[in-house]
């Protein structure tokens, strides 16, 4: 037997077990679609029954007000949700504090992604906070650095490790935020 009769075979004998399981489940399928279809009918009946029955007023009319009402609670819980609007801070992205530039982005209403970059020629500021891990030193400070412009320190900040001096640029933002300082640069 050739490979090619035998792969015929086996096609044919798999086409044919699909279509039997088909044939299988197409009756069941039939069967509910058809009383779905009667359910959805009665109550199609049943409302309309409903609506022309005599009331103190007719089905139509209570239909209208219902709709009315319906409009009604939608604009009242649009007017209480209020506008989503951005808060104007959020356009405050970028400032000059510590002797650097600092940039940030928001995340929700928290400040995110807090960095420095040099003054002079924008360059990403790399950080050095050896002091805060020697016990010889009396001053804890991170130093920011800038590789681009011959080595120099552009931005110290006294008081801890380089979280320390993040965590103070955050504390300055919102500062700058509540008194609207920010508003005037």
């Amino acid at each position: 037997m050739s490979e090619n009769s035998f792969i015929s075979i086996r096609n044919g004998t798999i086409a044919s077990v699909i279509a039997g399981a088909i044939l299988l489940v197409v009756p069941v399928l039939r069967g509910s679609a058809v009383s779905f279809l009667s359910w959805a009918w009665s109550g199609v009946a049943w409302c309309w029954k409903k609506l022309i029955a005599s009331y103190s007023l007719p089905g139509w009319a209570w239909l209208l007000m219902f709709i009315f009402a319906l409009i009604g609670l939608i604009n009242i819980y649009l007017a209480i949700q209020g506008d989503t609007e951005e808060p104007e801070f959020k356009s405050y992205v970028e400032d000059f504090m510590h002797g650097a530039k600092w940039r940030w982005s928001w995340v929700g209403n928290k400040i995110s992604n807090v960095w420095c970059f040099c003054p002079t020629c924008d360059a990403t500021l790399v950080y050095d906070d050896s002091s805060c891990r020697n016990f010889r030193s009396n001053v804890s400070r991170t130093d920011f650095i800038c590789e681009n412009c011959s080595n120099r320190v552009v931005a110290s900040i006294r008081g801890g490790d380089k979280d320390y001096a993040t965590g103070a640029v955050k504390r300055e933002i919102d500062r700058r935020i509540r008194t609207g300082e920010y508003k005037m640069q």
